[in-house]
This record gives structure tokens, C-alpha cells and sequence, in this order.
């Protein structure tokens, strides 16, 4: 453990319920996307894909117990890469996966170079001390994506289709760069990934299955998500209440991230291409 008491300050904690009431219940709709898939045909397949979700979510926990630094670093590139996956639009492979970079980078790794003072201790907290890995990769990263950015502005300069979002990118980064970085981070988290998740999705799942069961399957997700957080929370107990919510907050989102990102990433949009 790290030899310091941290004190989250009034935006912080502000950012932190964000994340936790508007944020993590996104991903509470997986339930209803696996059963769009075909998962809840049966008994038995509802179980298995309830079972398997969990069993990643516990998997990537174990993981980032043991090796922290490098659990960190992973997170923070396929959090690039699912961010990104959301807000590009691009209608060619490679004009698409550029907007995947820029656009998911600049959320998690811009957040980190705009504030890196604050983002190391968090950073720190997360591995219990060994930061350097992260923010090295960080800040290797971020300058690929500046570069990356002039290639996407001449990009928008020949095809005015790619300008809404590239307007989007850099409002985006100005409200990363202004607001402190927990509340930076929250802002994009909850207002633009969440509100574009859901719209992409509920469009999708409403025509196949019943609203209210959607909404069912959400808030129960919702519900354990947050009292499994809660027992984590107690399990912990460093003495350091405020570090010991950020870890629960963090590590919980990357382990819900990764079965996520399957889910989503991996076998619904495919389902629509």
C-alpha cells in the first residue's frame, strides 16, 4: 500500500457518483444485448452467458491484484480502443480505425498528459506505487495521437462528412483539458460514451424485445454490480476511505469493461455489419 492519505476534494466525489449512478448502469443493459444475441433462448443459456460475465469480471480482478503496473496499462488501452470503437463513424476501414485512436486516446490518454500530477497519484493508488509503466505508455501514446490528429484533420479538410465529430474532438478535448481530470473523464464517460451506447443500442433491442424487460434486466444488473462493489469496498479497508473508493471505482470498471467490450465490441456490432 502507499504510504499516503488521500482526500478527495468536492468535484472529485461529484465526478465519482457520475460514474458510479450514470456511467457503470450502461453496461447493466449487457443482460439485455446477450438475450438480443440469443442468450436467453433457454434457461440454461442465461446461466452460462451470467456465469461466463462474471467469471471475466473476477478473472481481470485477480489479475490486476498480481500484476497491477501491467493490468493498468492494458486497461487503459482497450479503454482507447472501446471509447473510440463508439464515437468513430467513418464509413472506410482506415479513415475508421484513425477515429478510433484519436478519439478514444484523446479521452484516456489526453486526460492524462492534461493533468499528469493528479493522474499519477491516481495512478499510484491503482498499482500500489508502480506507476511509471502507465504513465511512460501514456505519455508514448499521446504523442502518437497528436500526430495522428494532423493526419486526421487533413482527413476532414478532403471529406467534410468526418467534421461533426471532429468538431466533437476537439470540444471534447477542451472539456478534458478545463475541468480537473476526474470530472473531465466523468463528463465524457456519462454524457457522450453512455448516451451514444444507449442510443445505439435501444434502437436495436427494443424492436426484439419488450421495454420493460430491458429495464428489469438493467436495474437488477445495476443493483448486484453495486453491491458487489460495496463488498469490495468493505473487503479492503486499507484505513484510507477515500483511495479505497477509487480502487473499487477503477478496478471495478476495468473488470466490467472486459467482458463489456466482448459483448459489445466483439459480438453485437458484428451482428449489425
Amino acid at each position: 500500500m502507499i504510504g499516503m492519505v488521500t482526500a478527495l476534494d468536492t468535484t472529485s466525489i461529484v465526478a465519482l457518483l457520475m460514474i458510479v449512478i450514470i456511467g457503470l448502469p450502461h453496461g447493466a443493459f449487457d443482460g439485455a444485448v446477450a438475450n438480443y444475441l440469443g442468450a436467453g433462448k433457454t434457461i440454461f443459456s442465461g446461466i452460462r452467458f451470467f456465469t461466463t460475465y462474471m467469471a471475466s469480471a473476477i478473472v481481470v480482478i485477480v489479475i490486476w491484484i498480481f500484476l497491477p503496473s501491467l493490468s493498468l496499462v492494458a486497461f487503459l488501452i482497450i479503454s482507447m480502443v472501446h471509447f473510440g470503437w463508439g464515437d468513430a463513424n467513418a464509413k472506410t476501414n482506415v479513415q475508421f480505425i484513425l477515429q478510433v485512436v484519436v478519439h478514444g486516446g484523446l479521452v484516456v490518454f489526453g486526460t492524462v498528459n492534461f493533468h499528469i500530477t493528479e493522474v499519477t497519484q491516481l495512478f499510484k493508488l491503482l498499482t500500489n506505487g508502480d506507476s511509471t509503466a502507465a504513465i511512460q505508455v501514456s505519455q508514448i501514446m499521446f504523442l502518437g495521437i497528436l500526430f495522428l490528429s494532423i493526419i486526421y484533420l487533413f482527413l476532414v479538410i478532403k471529406n467534410s462528412e468526418l467534421m461533426p465529430r471532429f468538431i466533437e474532438l476537439i470540444i471534447i478535448a477542451l472539456i478534458l483539458m478545463l475541468l480537473p481530470p476526474l470530472l473531465g473523464f466523468a463528463v465524457y464517460f456519462c454524457f457522450v460514451h453512455t448516451g451514444r451506447h444507449m442510443l445505439h443500442i435501444w434502437k436495436k433491442l427494443q424492436i426484439a424485445i419488450n421495454s420493460r424487460v430491458i429495464f428489469i434486466q438493467a436495474i437488477g444488473l445495476t443493483a448486484i454490480s453495486w453491491l458487489l462493489g460495496l463488498g469490495a469496498f468493505y473487503f479492503l479497508d486499507s484505513g484510507d476511505f477515500d483511495a479505497d473508493i477509487l480502487r473499487v471505482v477503477f478496478i471495478g470498471l476495468a473488470a466490467l469493461t472486459v467482458p463489456h467490450m466482448i459483448l459489445v465490441d466483439g459480438f453485437f456490432r458484428n451482428k449489425q455489419t
